[in-house]
């Protein structure tokens, strides 16, 4: 199997593990690394624009996403002050509180994967897969560059 075939798939099976882990406290992968970003962002908040920019998904996705957290009473959305046409996603205290909670089984499986590596090999690997993701990263800008001219 090819490089990039196999971190495919182990990126499929990580992906559903993670929303089977998650399923159980009705929350889906993408809505629980939405609420990871927003944890580290900045007061808890972030624009929708940064949230589609770093996860890499298109506005509808986002909004979204973002909407359904909302629901559950994790993340408040407002207007920006200064930009009335810029909507903000705000973490609020219960999302913060269940997103600690939803860490838990999600550390367990990626403690039990660590596990299978010396200190030595997960560090060597993080680099390999460090070096790999920005590679393909300038290939990509590079890329949109060529496309646009």
């Amino acid at each position: 199997m090819d490089l990039g075939l196999k971190i495919k798939k182990i990126n499929d099976l990580m992906y559903k593990f993670g929303n089977q882990e998650l399923k159980k406290i009705d929350l889906t992968f993408s809505q629980f690394h939405a609420l990871v970003y927003l944890e580290h962002c900045e007061n808890g908040e972030a624009t929708l624009k940064q949230l589609e920019a770093h996860f890499k998904v298109a506005q509808a996705t986002m909004a979204g996403i973002i909407s359904r957290l909302e629901c559950k009473g994790y993340v408040k959305g407002r207007l920006a002050k200064n930009d009335k046409r810029v909507k903000v996603a705000a973490l609020t205290p219960e999302g913060k509180t269940f997103c600690e909670k939803a860490k838990v089984g999600l550390h367990r499986f990626h403690h039990r994967l660590e596990g299978l590596y010396t200190p030595e090999e997960l560090n060597q690997f993080n680099d390999y897969l460090d070096r790999l993701y920005q590679e393909l990263l300038e290939d990509q800008d590079s890329a949109g560059k060529n496309e646009d001219e």
